[in-house]
């Protein structure tokens, strides 16, 4: 049997797996960057592909599972995966997108779920109606792109600045 590190190794493999498809294109859609095991809450950096001239980006964390899914409420079931209230607390206090990546470890397939202004509490299993799929994953880009185009992230000023008022480099 399986150790959870095995799984949770395996499900983040998967992922990049699933957000590097490229979907009838030349290029993937995304660029992932593993933020190391050390991190807290978030496992990956994810860089728009062909954003344009800004830098867009997103993070995720990863949840993978062996266990499977809900017995369908409403036709949509559930991935048998959690993530606590602490958890969803840091996701949404980022200054940028955040999603959680629902991983089946078995069928090597994903789904995601936005952490927003609404994920106030635990997840206890995460739905399959936002499956990583090709028209999924471009909805996604779209998404992120547009929120870094309503913002002007540039630093505009700093003490650091090499062009200080009164000083220069020699």
């Amino acid at each position: 049997m399986a150790l959870t590190d095995d799984i949770g190794i395996r499900g983040e493999a998967i992922c990049v797996l699933v957000l590097t498809q490229f979907c009838g294109r030349n290029r993937p859609l995304f660029r992932p960057h593993f933020l190391g095991d050390k991190f807290p809450t978030l496992d990956y950096l994810v860089e728009l592909v062909d954003a344009g001239p800004i830098t867009a980006l997103f993070f995720v964390q990863v949840k993978a599972t062996t266990r499977g899914y809900t017995q369908p409420r409403q036709g949509v079931r559930r991935l048998h995966v959690q993530v606590p209230q602490e958890d969803m607390r840091r996701l949404v206090l980022y200054p940028a997108p955040t999603y959680v990546i629902g991983i089946d470890e078995r069928e090597e397939v994903g789904y995601i779920l936005a952490a927003d202004e609404h994920s106030s509490g635990p997840i206890a299993s995460l739905s399959t109606s936002s499956p990583l799929d090709c028209e999924h994953l471009g909805l996604l880009w779209s998404e992120v792109n547009e929120y870094w185009k309503q913002r002007d992230m540039r630093l505009l000023r700093s003490v650091f600045s090499a062009s200080q008022e009164g000083e220069g480099h020699a």
